[in-house]
């Protein structure tokens, strides 16, 4: 549906339902691709909620609905069979309120199988997003003004330009966090590593602070909010 962002993520959705392999001495797996299409009205907020997987977020001026493919994959330690007839298992909720719409995604938790989701979502620009996710990978490319994005353990890449009055919190467990922004961006900056370093190439803060754990400083007016946090990894920041 998309090209470029997908590339970032090694994101590789080739195996369908009928297509099982063995991944490993003990591990087989079944795959299958859907599609939804969810209606908007006023809605200006999108909430994710996954667990295993991988979040693409992209946008297009000629979209007025959310456009997403949903690959869903199982790995069984039992049989070829077992991974394919649990793919019924994994439900994809999906929840429109007045301002939001929220994807939730939901499975058993079996020591005989590994679930494993990845949403690569289209949608209108100017969205607002929470992202939650255990494991994996989140892309976001888009204009927004609220990003919040909550991550256990993978990497998020982020290609955003940032409306004023932003707010934008990024959180990694164990990982890697790249921030592309416009050295336009007005908004304080305050990001911290526990185990890690942190790089900024080409954006022009105002009153930095620089420790081995922490970087503050200020794009243009200051009047947003950007928070970074990264336990173990590192955190890049790049000028768009």
């Amino acid at each position: 549906m998309r090209t470029a962002a997908f590339l970032l993520l090694s994101i590789i959705l080739t195996i369908g339902c009928d297509e099982n392999y063995v991944t490993s001495s003990d591990q087989f797996e079944s795959e299958i691709d859907e599609s939804q299409v969810i209606t908007l009205s006023a809605q200006t907020d999108l909430i994710v909620e996954n667990t295993n997987g991988n979040i693409v977020i992209s946008v297009s001026d000629t979209a007025s609905n959310i456009y997403c493919d949903i690959t869903k994959k199982v790995r069984s330690r039992i049989s070829e069979n077992d991974a394919q007839s649990h793919l019924s298992q994994i439900d994809i909720t999906i929840e429109k309120n007045t301002a939001n719409v929220k994807i939730e995604v939901d499975h058993p938790m079996n020591d005989d199988r590994d679930y494993e989701i990845s949403l690569d979502i289209l949608l209108p620009n100017n969205f607002n997003y929470n992202l939650n996710l255990g494991n994996g990978n989140v892309f976001v490319n888009s204009t927004t003004e609220n990003l919040v994005i909550n991550l256990g353990n993978g990497s998020v890449q982020t290609d955003v330009i940032l409306l004023d009055t932003c707010f934008v919190s990024v959180s990694i467990g164990n990982g890697n966090m790249n921030l592309i922004i416009p050295d336009s961006t007005n908004a304080d900056l305050n990001a911290s590593v526990g185990n890690g370093n942190i790089s900024n190439t080409g954006l022009n803060f105002q009153n930095q602070q620089i420790t081995s754990r922490q970087f503050t400083g200020t794009l243009g007016s200051g009047v947003g909010i950007i928070v970074l946090s990264v336990g173990n990894g590192n955190i890049t920041m790049n000028k768009k």
